[in-house]
């Protein structure tokens, strides 16, 4: 009678394991099926969405393309070959990236000719954001380069979602700030700011790295109906 039990029993375990293998299983094909449906979107909508964020730049004085977030530190949209020069008269010398290939509009060897430094971590539009070890790689470019006296240019297409994730965590690490505080100046000098739960996730995986505090305000929704990163 024991051995019936102890047996029924390993059956049991059996079979919850591989339930839980299958649903890992399904859960991976998901995501995996989500992240290439919302990929297909992305190109499709990129230049769309790129001509809608230029038409507001041409018509709305409050809408910039980039904004001086700190003395060394720019946050923006995605940068045009004859904005180059431009940011060269800034003071830039490192130019972050976080677009996939086909939505980066200035390839690396022109960056290079101005003596910019271009670090490229391709991340994904609208729901997605950069790892923790691409943040990591991102914030200690953009220290190093402060260091020197030269200016970082972070951005992804709109300057909204992806680069406000790697600015935030920068700034609570390099400059004393909480999350809540970073998030506010954030949003101050460029309102149209947004992170979408994954990459809110992300930034407070980095501030539990860092063992520093998380306040639950810090990351209020906008209403902006947009949602474009």
């Amino acid at each position: 009678m024991t051995d019936e039990t102890e047996g029924d029993d390993e059956t049991q375990q059996r079979s919850s394991r591989n339930d839980s293998v299958y649903r890992r299983k399904k859960k991976k094909k998901g995501d995996k099926a989500k992240r290439a449906l919302i990929g297909a979107g992305g190109r499709i909508l990129f230049y769309p969405t790129l001509f809608y964020n230029l038409v507001r730049f041409k018509l709305q004085s409050q809408f910039r393309w980039w904004d001086q977030i700190d003395q060394y530190l720019l946050m923006g949209a995605v940068p045009f070959r004859k904005d180059v020069p431009r940011l060269k008269h800034l003071g830039v010398g490192g130019v972050i990236t976080l677009n996939e290939p086909f939505e980066t509009l200035v390839p690396s060897s022109l960056y290079n000719a101005y003596e910019m430094e271009h670090l490229v971590i391709p991340t994904r539009d609208y729901l997605f954001a950069p790892s923790i070890a691409d943040i990591t790689r991102a914030v200690n470019f953009i220290h190093k380069n402060a260091l020197l006296g030269k200016t970082t240019y972070v951005h992804c297409k709109a300057g909204r979602g992806r680069s406000t994730t790697v600015v935030l965590c920068y700034l609570f690490e390099h400059k004393g700030m909480t999350v809540a505080a970073a998030f506010e100046h954030v949003r101050s000098i460029r309102p149209r700011v947004l992170l979408h739960p994954s990459q809110r996730k992300v930034v407070e995986e980095y501030n539990n790295r860092l063992q520093s505090p998380l306040s639950e305000t810090a990351f209020v929704a906008t209403s902006d109906v947009n949602g474009i990163d």
